[in-house]
Parts: structure tokens; C-alpha cells; sequence
């Protein structure tokens, strides 16, 4: 509905392998002599992550600390600008990023070599070794932007206790695990917790009857 709105022309890939449909359309808005600009899957770029980066500057000017940071993650992006912010900006706590789809970006050789090109932007030197954080694969569940009951229950428990709506894809999931690891006593009771809300309530509307039930 918003790309309608938007006036964007949607293009879908279809059985083709997604990375392969967008390098055509982009080949073909070429040669039809328009300039296009590609984004990757997610923008997980060095420039797309380099938002988060000044993200964990704002934040950490914000004199608020925490033991540990809890994030959704998918293509890699946020948390590889989020690493960097760490890093930079002196983040002393914990990222733990839920992952909530499965991209070959969050893979450790890939995710080091994002955060490798978003610190270069920054003149910055980042060894990941030393930073505290982890990517939780546990909550994938039947697939990416498919809801379960997990995803339902976060999104109530954050619109009912907080005012705060979550998407079903990536907050809504990334709350669930968090609730889980709770549960577990894998995040302690004593931790202060910052849960970073990456946006997408839109998506809320386009899963109406997978929330509803």
C-alpha cells in the first residue's frame, strides 16, 4: 500500500533468487537510460550501517547505561553499525541480536567484513573479539515473517503493558526472544535491559488476520 501510495513500481522475483531479480531490474533501468541507485537486501551496506554507528553515539550521549542491548537482525546491517558504535563510542554492555531470518550477511565472515567497511568509513580500527555480543538463532521458528504464537504475545504484552507497537517480522520476533531468554534466566534479573526498537509497526496492518487469532 505505501510503495502504491509512494508511486514506486513493484517488481517481484518470483522462483528467481532475490539478489538475482533486483541486478536485473536494476541492469534494465540502465539501459533504459534512468540512473538507478541499487540497495541490498536490508541495506546492509558499510553506508546503510553507518546510520546505526551515529545511532549508538546518540545513544550513548544519552548517559543511560545498560548491561545489555537487545536488537532484531536479518541482513546484518544494523547490528554491524551497532558493533561499530560499540566500539567507537565506548559501549561497555552486551549486544544480543535475535536473528529473524536466515542471510548468509550474519554469518560471522560476513558480518566481520561489514563492520570492516562501515569502521573504515569512521578512520576506525575495530576487532570484534573484543566486544561483547552474540547472534541468537533460536527464535527463527517455521521462517522468516511467518507469526507463531510467540510473536503474538510479545506484540500484546508491548501494546498492553507499554503503549508500544512492535511489527510482526522483526521487533515482534526479537521481543519474543527476549521474553524467552528472560524465562531462562539467560538475561539475568539484575541486568538493565535496553530493547532497540527498529520500527516497521506498518507491517502491523498487513498481518492483521495472523494477529487476530
Amino acid at each position: 500500500l505505501l510503495g502504491h501510495l509512494l508511486g514506486a513500481d513493484l517488481l517481484w522475483a518470483g522462483d528467481r533468487v532475490v539478489e538475482q531479480a533486483l541486478q536485473e531490474a536494476f541492469d534494465e533501468a540502465w539501459a533504459d537510460g534512468r540512473r538507478p541507485y541499487l540497495i541490498p537486501v536490508g541495506g546492509s551496506t558499510a553506508v546503510g550501517a553507518a546510520g546505526y554507528v551515529q545511532a549508538m553515539a546518540e545513544f550513548m550521549g544519552q548517559e543511560q547505561p545498560v548491561d545489555r542491548v537487545v536488537v532484531a537482525s536479518s541482513s546484518g546491517g544494523t547490528l554491524a553499525g551497532m558493533l561499530v558504535g560499540a566500539a567507537v563510542h565506548g559501549f561497555q554492555g552486551t549486544i544480543t541480536a535475535i536473528r529473524v531470518g536466515k542471510y548468509e550477511q550474519t554469518e560471522p565472515a560476513n558480518l566481520a567484513r561489514l563492520v570492516y567497511e562501515t569502521a573504515n568509513l569512521f578512520g576506525a580500527e575495530v576487532d570484534l573479539s573484543g566486544l561483547h555480543y552474540s547472534v541468537d538463532n533460536d527464535y527463527l521458528g517455521p521462517g522468516y515473517g511467518v507469526v507463531t504464537d510467540a510473536e503474538r504475545e510479545a506484540i500484546r504484552l508491548f501494546a498492553r503493558t507499554e503503549g508500544i507497537l512492535l511489527d510482526p517480522v522483526y521487533t515482534g520476533r526479537a521481543a519474543a526472544g527476549m521474553f524467552d531468554l528472560i524465562r531462562k534466566g539467560e538475561i539475568g534479573a539484575g541486568e538493565r535491559v535496553l530493547f532497540w526498537h527498529t520500527g516497521g509497526a506498518q507491517a502491523l496492518f498487513a498481518y492483521a488476520e495472523d494477529l487476530l487469532r
